[in-house]
């Protein structure tokens, strides 16, 4: 693996990361049966920054691994993780965008 790779992996990672903070908060609160009224503070702030800073960055995100997927130096491997990474951002948006759009 080189560290072109794995460090444009780690700034996806970190792209990503409100998005599937939300994400996971929400899912989580919808395990729980929970009212949108008895969530806690670290839950709301959570889903909203996922829903209102978590989109632009994942966008961020695909054309970064839009941009390593073209580039032959990179690993399979890399790739590959870039993809899942942005994919699960990517969904994770689509899902708050959808539950708290009004």
């Amino acid at each position: 693996m080189r560290s072109k790779g794995v460090f444009s992996l780690a700034v996806t990672t970190i792209l990503c990361l409100p998005s599937l903070l939300g994400g996971f908060a929400l899912l989580l609160n919808l395990l729980w049966q929970r009212q949108l009224g008895e969530w806690g503070n670290g839950s709301a702030g959570s889903v909203a920054m996922g829903v209102f800073i978590g989109g632009p960055l994942v966008s961020l995100a695909a054309c970064l691994g839009l941009l390593v997927a073209f580039r032959r130096t990179v690993s399979l491997q890399i790739k590959a993780a870039h993809l899942a990474v942005v994919v699960l951002g990517a969904v994770a948006t689509i899902c708050l965008l959808v539950r708290f759009a009004t």
